[in-house]
Formats: structure tokens, C-alpha cells, sequence
């Protein structure tokens, strides 16, 4: 690709992207800087880099310089700039950096939305060549699997009979079934890849005699970290289809913050419609269960227990106290970080950030807000209903010695159930 061909394509993705919404953010920027002691990343680093309004500032050169109409006849003095080598290069390492927990937001007196600056970021770095690479072979390998799904079917199901054998021994009803493909079901269940999320789902909607179906496809979207907005509608196509096909009322998504996220959110956007079905975190729904009597459960955590909340899930989510009355109930001795909800600290491990591998020590560093938080709680449980954000919090965990354990809440859920079957102790 010629160098003025490459400069038109990147320069025409800002141009398609630039709507209202992302002229007004990078307009009304008044570089404050107070986003700085918002951020988890500049607070542990002090780089100048992983400061919110740099990280759009990147952005707003290129617009300054092409969209601006002074800009464009005084780029150097509005500091204007072209999609260059090197800034693609700041751009992918603050970029892809992000977390996109929009704490920033929160505390921006213009409620500058960052993630969403970022994903006209991403998608320039796309155009040129430039996305990060096992965030495009996992969001490819998910389309791979839905495309040629005849090729998986079999061991996929075979998959979920050994899990149904581990529910029946855990619950300790051999009754108990892990149901595929049911027509008619109140609900469809969305898990991660593997039996962890699946195996306490089952037991705890066997004992609220739910009827549910377990969805053929992983819930976690690679495509959203990615920054292809396409690429993630077809991820999450796959199960809403299955959801439309099975005629299910609920669409149930796991402990996963950006599933939950994408799916209640973002993909009715992309389609421009409602569902027909609503769409519940699991978490809410056994909240549901024990306030109506639907499964027992009993205070048998005794050791101090704290909860983290996922950005995606909390803050961008909206789903706070549904988490917190649940290990509420199931416990003697819970203890709230400060700050939490809204103003909850990052932990670091967002965004896809978990899964790249050039960036395990920088995603460690940033997360010392959060270790921070967990020692000042002095709790030896660290509960979150977000597998990134326990992967980071077990690094943190092992890098610090914090001494605690990182919890699923529905593992917690299971283990104060009292149920017949084999049951790890809590602690």
C-alpha cells in the first residue's frame, strides 16, 4: 500500500467515525488532567502516556490537523499531526494499554468518554495493519468455530455430559442434567469455554427447578477487545440467534464482565432493536433465587470476605447490589473496599489485557490501586463475578503475597448450598 493510498484509508476511518458524540469529546477537552488520579495505570506509573487525555489527545492531533478548520492551516500551532509510524506506534502501547474501565469518566467534569475515543483508536490501528495480534486470533478462532460449528458439534456435547456426571456428584442428585439445545426453555444459559462455569450454573439452577438450556457458544467476545465492532456483533450473534431460534424468554450470561456488557447493551445497538428476550447477569438471577426462596443457602463463610467490582459489570453495567446481597447472604463477615460501585478502582486486568502477553508486568504494576484495597479490607476472600479480574487478582495476589483467596461467586454460592453431594470447603 503506497504511503498517500494508507494515509487517505486512515485518515477516512477517523472521517466514518467522526459523529456528535466524538466531536464534542475532543473539542470540549480543557486538558485538566484531573482524569490523571483516575486512572489506576497513571496513579501506578506516573507515565505520561497512560493518562486518559493524552491517550485521546493522540487522536485529537489528527483531528486538529484534518478536521479542524484551523488546525488545518496551523497544524504546528494546534499541534497537528499525521497518522505517522510513530504515532501508531504511542498509539497501539496507550491504546491497547487501556483497560477501558471508563473510571475516567466518572471523574471527568465534561464526562469525556475515553473507551469510546479509543475505539476510533482501535479502529484506525486495524486499517493499518496495526491491531494487536492474539486479540485477532482469538476474535478469528471464535468466527472459526461458529463458521465450521458441524466440525465442533460432537465434542462440544461430549464435553458437557462429563461436565453433567461433575454437577451430579457435586449436587449429589444423579438426576440432575445439563440440558442442550431445548426448545421452549425459560432460559439460555451463556458460559465461558470450560466446565468452571458451567458445573456450579447447573447445580444452582437444578436446585431452583429452572427451566434452562445451555448455549453451544462461549459467551467471552474478543472482538470487543479487539476494537472490530463487526467482528463482535457476529460473536454475539451466535447465541442471541440461538436464543431466537430456541424461543428462550432469557438470555442468562456468566460471571464475565464484557459478555454481560456486550450482549445487554451493545448488541441491541447493533442492531437497532430491542431483543425479544431479556438479558440477565447470572448473578442477578440467583439473587432472585434466594430472595424468593427458590435455593438455600446459609452464612457458612466465616473468614472476612470483601467484593470487587468488575468495571464492566458495576460501573459500566449497572449491576451493584445484586453481587453484594448474595455474599451477604452467605456470609458472617463482609467488608467493603473503599472506594467501590461507581468509584471502584480498576484491578488492571481489563480490555483483553489479561491475554497479551508483552504486557503482564506493566498489567501487574498497574494493578497496585487494587492490591492496595484488598489489604486495607484485611478480608482473606476476594469475591468478583469476572474471570479477568480474578486471573489479575490471583497475580496480584501471587506477586504480593496478599494471602487471600480469589473467589467466583457462584463457587461460593455452591459451597453454602446444603447440598448431598461432594463439596470443597470454602476456605
Amino acid at each position: 500500500m503506497a504511503e498517500a493510498t494508507e494515509l487517505s484509508t486512515l485518515i477516512g476511518v477517523l472521517d466514518k467515525k467522526m459523529n456528535r458524540q466524538l466531536k464534542q469529546y475532543l473539542d470540549v477537552c480543557a486538558r485538566c488532567a484531573i482524569c490523571k488520579d483516575a486512572c489506576h495505570q497513571y496513579v501506578a506509573t506516573q507515565d505520561i502516556r497512560y493518562l486518559p487525555a493524552y491517550r485521546a489527545e493522540l487522536i485529537r492531533r489528527i483531528y486538529k490537523k484534518y478536521f479542524d478548520a484551523t488546525g488545518r492551516f496551523v497544524p504546528a500551532l494546534y499541534e497537528g499531526r499525521d497518522p505517522d509510524d510513530n504515532l501508531l506506534d504511542e498509539l497501539y502501547e496507550t491504546t491497547y494499554a487501556c483497560t477501558g474501565c471508563r473510571r475516567c469518566m466518572y471523574y471527568c467534569p465534561f464526562s469525556i468518554d475515553t473507551q469510546f475515543i479509543l475505539s476510533t483508536a482501535k479502529a484506525i490501528l486495524i486499517a493499518a495493519g496495526r491491531g494487536q495480534d492474539m486479540l485477532s486470533q482469538l476474535t478469528d478462532a471464535s468466527l472459526f468455530k461458529s463458521e465450521n460449528f458441524e466440525m465442533f458439534h460432537d465434542v462440544i456435547v461430549d464435553g458437557f455430559k462429563d461436565v453433567e456426571k461433575e454437577a451430579q456428584e457435586l449436587s449429589g442428585d444423579p438426576t440432575l442434567e445439563i440440558p442442550v439445545d431445548k426448545q421452549g426453555a425459560d432460559i439460555l444459559y451463556v458460559a465461558l469455554a470450560g466446565a468452571h462455569s458451567i458445573r456450579p450454573a447447573a447445580v444452582i439452577f437444578n436446585a431452583a427447578k429452572e427451566s434452562w438450556t445451555l448455549s453451544m457458544f462461549e459467551a467471552a467476545n474478543y472482538g470487543f477487545f479487539f476494537g472490530d465492532p463487526v467482528k463482535a456483533r457476529k460473536i454475539a450473534d451466535r447465541f442471541m440467534d440461538e436464543a431466537l431460534r430456541l424461543g428462550v424468554k432469557e438470555v442468562v450470561i456468566t460471571e464475565c464482565g464484557h459478555a454481560y456488557r456486550v450482549a445487554a447493551i451493545f448488541h441491541e445497538a447493533w442492531q437497532g432493536k430491542k431483543h425479544p428476550f431479556k438479558v440477565t447477569h447470572i448473578l442477578e438471577k440467583i439473587d432472585e433465587y434466594i430472595k424468593d426462596g427458590r435455593i438455600t443457602v446459609t452464612k457458612s463463610i466465616e473468614e472476612p470476605i470483601t467484593y470487587h467490582d468488575p468495571c464492566q459489570i458495576g460501573r459500566n453495567g449497572g449491576v451493584f447490589e445484586s453481587p453484594r446481597d448474595i455474599v451477604k447472604a452467605i456470609s458472617k463477615d463482609f467488608r467493603e473496599m473503599t472506594p467501590n460501585r461507581q468509584e471502584q478502582w480498576c484491578c488492571g486486568g481489563g480490555g483483553g489485557i489479561v491475554a497479551i502477553d508483552e504486557m503482564n508486568e506493566f498489567r501487574l504494576k498497574s494493578g497496585m490501586k487494587k492490591v492496595e484495597q484488598i489489604r486495607a479490607t484485611g478480608a482473606k476472600i476476594v469475591a468478583s463475578p469476572c474471570e479477568n479480574c480474578r486471573l489479575q487478582m490471583e497475580g496480584l495476589d501471587e506477586k504480593h503475597d496478599l494471602g487471600v483467596r480469589i473467589a467466583a461467586i457462584m463457587d461460593l454460592v455452591v459451597e453454602a448450598m446444603p447440598l448431598k453431594g461432594t463439596k470443597a470447603p470454602v476456605a
